[in-house]
């Protein structure tokens, strides 16, 4: 199988490692990974497109065919962005995905992770900016860490009830976390909407399948909208 692999996509994010192999032009299932030396041992001589949003200690890729994808790689869209250098890879990836998929269309990348990073990319391919907040774990966890008397629920969450509603401090505690999400993206998503005319909407990141119902949009949901963008820039090198 490895004589045929194309390239290696990694995606290293704040809580997990993936690599994803495609073959003529297919994605294979995805894998998860401890972290990057596993993955160099696995994958001798085959070329690796990488998305970090960590910084990789220098020399860990001397000797393998690796291309880490930074602002300065180049890519198939424009950044119109004021600070170019800080924007963060998986963002980068996510865009081109998105374009690649819906070209000539003003697309919405909501990436629900660790943070959320919504992120518009106009039918001309141009990178326009936008939004990182909390994610949901991490706002569960921060009333619970800038507080003295309130609740960690980041681990228990899905068995409280979903009221917007709560009848008791855990219920309140969920409702702050998920609907204000919930209000949130569709408040971004009405006023974009508003400029934007027909703007699609893409849903990806881990907690994603949560709020997929939730949102007042046409939404298309990308599990691997990320791997799609980094295959399209490893291709355009």
């Amino acid at each position: 199988m490895s004589e045929k692999l194309e390239v290696i996509l990694v995606d290293i994010g704040n809580s997990s490692i993936k690599t994803t192999e495609v073959v003529k032009g297919e994605f294979l299932d995805t894998v998860t990974w401890k972290n990057l030396e596993e993955i160099l041992t696995n994958y001798k001589d085959i070329p690796l497109m990488v998305s970090s949003v960590k910084e990789i200690a220098s020399g860990t890729l001397i000797g393998h065919r690796a291309h880490v994808l930074t602002h300065q790689s180049p890519l198939p869209i424009t950044l119109d962005y004021n600070t170019p250098e800080t924007l963060g890879a998986d963002r980068i990836a996510a865009a081109v995905g998105a374009n690649e998929l819906f070209p000539e269309t003003h697309n919405l990348v909501i990436d629900l992770g660790t943070c959320i990073t919504t992120d518009l990319i106009d039918s001309s391919g141009v990178f326009r900016g936008g939004i990182i907040s909390p994610g949901l774990k991490m706002r569960m966890k921060a009333m619970f860490n800038y507080t003295d008397q309130l609740p960690d629920i980041s681990e228990e969450w899905q068995g409280i009830d979903s009221a917007e509603l709560g009848k008791s401090t855990k219920e309140c505690l969920f409702s702050g976390s998920f609907w204000g999400i919930v209000h949130e993206l569709n408040g971004v998503i009405r006023t974009l909407e508003k400029d934007f005319t027909s703007l699609n909407t893409i849903l990806t990141g881990g907690d994603a399948h949560f709020f997929e119902s939730k949102l007042k949009a046409h939404i298309f949901a990308g599990s691997k909208i990320v791997q799609k963008g980094l295959y399209r820039i490893w291709k355009y090198q």
